[in-house]
């Protein structure tokens, strides 16, 4: 059957453009980028060079607008130029564009004011600045966010910017920026501070105490026999000398009942006889109770002793232990810190113009 004109001009135009597509997409593909769809309604894509490299050229991106709705373009880091953001100018649907670690300038950025619908700009650390946004802005009504390096802009600049387009977000801003870097240095040098104080103290203790490791591990083992051999006998001497307090209670107590049925029945010997002989029994049974409990005391006393030399050692000995570990952290710490402390001068330096 011979289709008509119309039906068979739509076929191979529909051919000739899957074949286009399929064409950019490998030539994406063979520049390190990625092509992906926004959402699941396969509406808008996403192209990604984020991690091209210089392998991403102006030319690169020439065919770029032949693939498809582009929604949002990642360039970051790579080989673009004010010149490929003509081709850049050409994608009508973006609303994402990331452009970080770039030589794109102000000059460059005139080329995206025809992209209407565009609502991030990623500017971080390319050669434009706040100036050029100054000029751009107006002339994108659907922009929302930008973001720039805080050597990049500079408070007068964003003051015009937030005053002519007060919904425009623009980050950083100057003033926050800047008691920002002024608190994490102050942070980082009072930390570092602390660091050099701690590897102080750690050096000291390393280098008095470490050597004793060998000389206090015996020492530790023996006070800890000792300080359980004296534990132990302390608490039989306890046991005993509870064991004395209750038979001597018990002496006491059959006395008074023997004295009271003597009492009761004078006439009977035989009661006043028992009384007679319990009463040596009470008093041998409470200096008996008194002996074990002096005893108890003393077993107590040095069993106190043992325990706490028992524990001076343990700490010392684990101190010893230690000593490099906590030396050798505080050491990294220190680094750490320095680090830390150097970061926050330079990024202080940076933002003074220093």
């Amino acid at each position: 059957m011979k289709l008509p004109p119309f039906i068979l001009a739509l076929l191979l135009a529909t051919t000739a453009q899957a074949e286009t597509n399929q064409a950019v997409l490998e030539h994406v593909k063979s520049l390190g980028g990625r092509v992906r769809w926004v959402s699941a309604k396969q509406e808008a894509l996403e192209v990604d060079f984020e991690f091209s490299g210089d392998q991403v050229t102006d030319a690169g991106l020439a065919r770029l607008a032949e693939l498809g709705p582009i929604e949002a373009l990642r360039l970051k880091k790579t080989g673009l130029t004010d010149a490929g953001l003509q081709h850049v100018a050409r994608l009508a649907g973006l609303r994402r564009l990331y452009l970080e670690h770039t030589a794109v300038t102000n000059a460059g950025l005139k080329h995206l004011a025809g992209l209407k619908q565009l609502e991030y700009l990623n500017l971080y650390q390319a050669q434009a600045t706040d100036e050029g946004l100054l000029e751009l802005a107006p002339l994108l009504p659907a922009l929302k966010e930008v973001y720039f390096h805080p050597r990049q802009v500079s408070a007068a600049t964003i003051d015009k910017i937030s005053k002519k387009l007060p919904g425009l977000r623009v980050w950083p801003r100057p003033e926050r920026e800047r008691a920002r870097v002024e608190a994490v240095l102050k942070l980082s040098e009072a930390n570092l501070s602390d660091a050099e104080s701690e590897w102080k103290v750690a050096e000291k203790e390393f280098k008095e105490l470490h050597p004793l490791v060998k000389e206090l591990k015996p020492q530790f083992e023996n006070a800890k026999k000792a300080a359980e051999a004296a534990r132990k006998k302390a608490d039989k001497a306890r046991k005993s000398a509870e064991a004395a307090k209750r038979s001597a209670d018990e002496l006491e107590r059959k006395l008074k009942d023997a004295d009271r049925q003597a009492g009761e029945k004078p006439d009977d010997e035989s009661l006043k006889k028992k009384a007679a002989e319990l009463k040596p029994q009470v008093l041998e049974a409470a200096r008996k109770r008194q002996e074990l409990e002096k005893k108890y005391d003393a077993d107590r006393s040095a069993s106190d002793a043992a325990q706490k030399l028992r524990q001076e050692l343990e700490k010392k000995f684990h101190r010893a232990s230690n000593s490099k570990k906590k030396f050798e952290l505080a050491k990294a710490e220190i680094e750490a810190a320095r680090l830390h402390a150097e970061y926050a001068r330079r990024e202080h330096k940076a933002l003074n113009g220093k």
